[in-house]
């Protein structure tokens, strides 16, 4: 079964022949890059080799300073495995991405049409939206029933804010309305965040509100963190499907970014992002000795970023039964199944409307 690499380690990522290796640095001394003025390769590549089959890898993400060439970018490209490059403070940066395996030019004109189309891109920035708040609700609803009674009402008053402002989607005439409503909601649901956490987690991590460039504080630098791998996962999915993943609806597309994948990623974040940070922060495998503070923001060390990924990749591999297949399915695999749905809705909306997820268990 294939399945994402994760490699922290610096030093260089080659071809062995018909698989690949990495050979790691003895020393890992690695600046930020703001700091590297020379530009020059990083450290001798004298360690361990660590082969691994090429045939179990889907993707890799790379958050250590690691040297590729052109034979392993083209060897990469003819597996159809994409690289995901993260910078020293862990912010996602850039991909590398094989032709796509998938190719539509009726799925790429419909994708075109609903974008240019005010009211059809309506229809589905409504569903982003919707989505999100439901699955936002699903995760505060969780925690309402296990806090004391004062927490509690709070709790339940925050999420009878939110599902007002859920209410007022349908009557949103633009998408800088919808994206204004959504703001207000997701205010009221980072601020109810101390409260889920339980008072002990809320002192070693105090939360007043969400900042995000730079992060001001270890809760902040954590959800920022989490929030660029959910980007880089619900792209890896949008890959594999004929979508373009800079043609959004909900976000404006621009220049040097995927905005569908910002536009999916709202629907998965409450899902596979907070409840990630509750458990982590929760049973301590987080501390605040996991952060630092570097050029007036604050972010997550290499260890932290380690400890948060093994336990994403549990979850991505956690399976639900789902409702309408009858079978298994794992989180990762849902991400898929959003985007086939956006490409049958693209295809025949009237036939298959799309209906963002919405969490059931």
């Amino acid at each position: 079964m294939k399945r994402p690499f994760y490699l922290f380690s610096s030093g260089r990522l080659r071809r062995k022949h018909n698989t690949l290796a990495l050979e790691k640095a003895s020393t890992d001394c690695r600046i930020p890059d703001d700091e590297d003025t020379e530009g020059l390769p990083s450290q001798t590549a004298d360690g361990p080799r660590l082969p691994f089959a090429v045939e179990s890898v889907d993707s890799i993400y790379l958050f250590g300073e690691i040297d590729i060439n052109t034979k392993l970018v083209t060897f990469l490209a003819q597996q159809g495995i994409p690289l995901f490059f993260f910078d020293y403070y862990g912010n996602y940066t850039a991909s590398l991405y094989p032709r796509q395996p998938v190719v539509s030019g009726r799925v790429r004109m419909a994708q075109a049409q609903h974008y240019l189309s005010p009211k059809k891109r309506m229809v589905l920035a409504k569903e982003f939206v919707d989505a999100a708040l439901f699955n936002i609700l699903r995760v505060m609803r969780y925690y309402v029933p296990r806090l004391p009674e004062p927490e509690a009402l709070a709790l339940q008053e925050s999420c009878e804010q939110i599902e007002t402002e859920r209410g007022r989607i349908a009557a949103c005439p633009d998408v800088p309305t919808l994206m204004s409503a959504e703001g207000r909601a997701r205010d009221c649901y980072y601020q109810t965040w101390p409260l889920m956490l339980g008072e002990a987690v809320a002192k070693k991590f105090p939360f007043d509100k969400r900042e995000r460039r730079p992060p001001s504080n270890p809760l902040n630098a954590l959800i920022s963190f989490g929030n660029s791998i959910c980007y880089s996962v619900v792209l890896r999915q949008i890959y594999r499907t004929a979508l373009d993943p800079t043609v959004s609806f909900l976000h404006e597309p621009g220049d040097r970014r995927y905005s569908l994948s910002l536009d999916l990623a709202e629907i998965f974040k409450p899902l596979l992002i907070d409840r990630a940070i509750f458990k982590l922060l929760k049973n301590g495998e987080i501390q605040p000795k996991h952060f630092e503070q570097r050029l007036g923001g604050c972010y997550l060390k290499e260890e932290g970023r380690k400890i948060f990924m093994a336990h994403l990749d549990q979850r991505l591999q956690q399976t639900v039964l789902h409702r309408t297949l009858n079978r298994h399915i794992s989180y990762e695999r849902l991400v898929r199944l959003e985007c086939h749905k956006l490409v049958r809705h693209l295809c025949d909306p009237k036939q298959d409307a799309y209906q963002g997820l919405h969490m059931w268990w």
